[in-house]
């Protein structure tokens, strides 16, 4: 498992300056418009697009048949994988708290705003990367490289539909879902955070199994 993780962080070296000019817009969008939460949410989805861009270069030139003649299981790909997603998670949380909290501080001239409810914040971002990973996963193995675009417009697109639908569908039925989920935010945030940790991790089990299923389907 330590060649996968050197061969996907030799990879993901190769993009340094795109990270740089990422962490550079976020920290534009941060410091001058005054919106230090924008970055947290900017950052969440950048985990599961370089994940999915390593199983895309995996799977170039039949890559996956070559990959799997070596000693490597198809469940210790996998487990790398959704590692790997992990280490992105923190990586990027980590960027987006120092560019935050820098935008903070210019606005209130102090550290006051890193309490609980901030860290608790920072943790629902995290469990959001890990939910598009949990999604963008068993996509990137179904699709590999040849519709690599395709599947990141199915992922990312199909999770907008899916949040405006229920969004207009909860306003026509006067279902007020927005007042309730800031009411679960603010009044019950631990409940609210550990209920997601769980959720999502859930999801990527379940992810995971779908994912090894799709492996074993192939003909490598």
């Amino acid at each position: 498992m330590k060649g996968l993780f050197i061969k996907d962080f030799s990879y993901i070296k190769e993009s340094k300056l795109l990270f740089l000019i990422l962490v550079l817009f976020g920290f534009g969008s941060s410091y001058f418009y005054k919106k230090p939460t924008f970055v947290l949410g900017y950052f969440s989805v950048f985990p599961g697009i370089i994940l999915m861009s390593t199983i895309s270069y995996d799977s170039i030139n039949h890559g996956f048949t070559s990959l799997f003649t070596l000693p490597i299981k198809k469940e210790d790909y996998l487990k790398q994988k959704y590692s790997l997603g992990i280490l992105l998670g923190l990586l990027f949380l980590f960027f987006a708290i120092c560019i935050s909290s820098i935008g903070y501080y210019r606005i209130q001239q102090s550290f006051h705003f890193l309490n609980s409810d901030f860290l608790q914040g920072c943790l629902l971002t995290l469990m959001f990367s890990y939910f598009v990973i949990a999604i963008i996963t068993p996509v990137g193995v179904y699709f590999e490289a040849q519709r690599s675009q395709l599947a990141m417009i199915i992922v990312f697109g199909g999770i907008f539909l899916f949040v405006a639908l229920i969004y207009f569908l909860t306003k026509f039925i006067g279902f007020d879902l927005e007042t309730i989920i800031d009411s679960l935010i603010e009044n019950h945030l631990s409940i609210t955070t550990l209920a997601t940790v769980i959720f999502t991790f859930i999801c990527n089990i379940i992810s995971y199994h779908i994912s090894l299923k799709l492996l074993n389907k192939k003909e490598y």
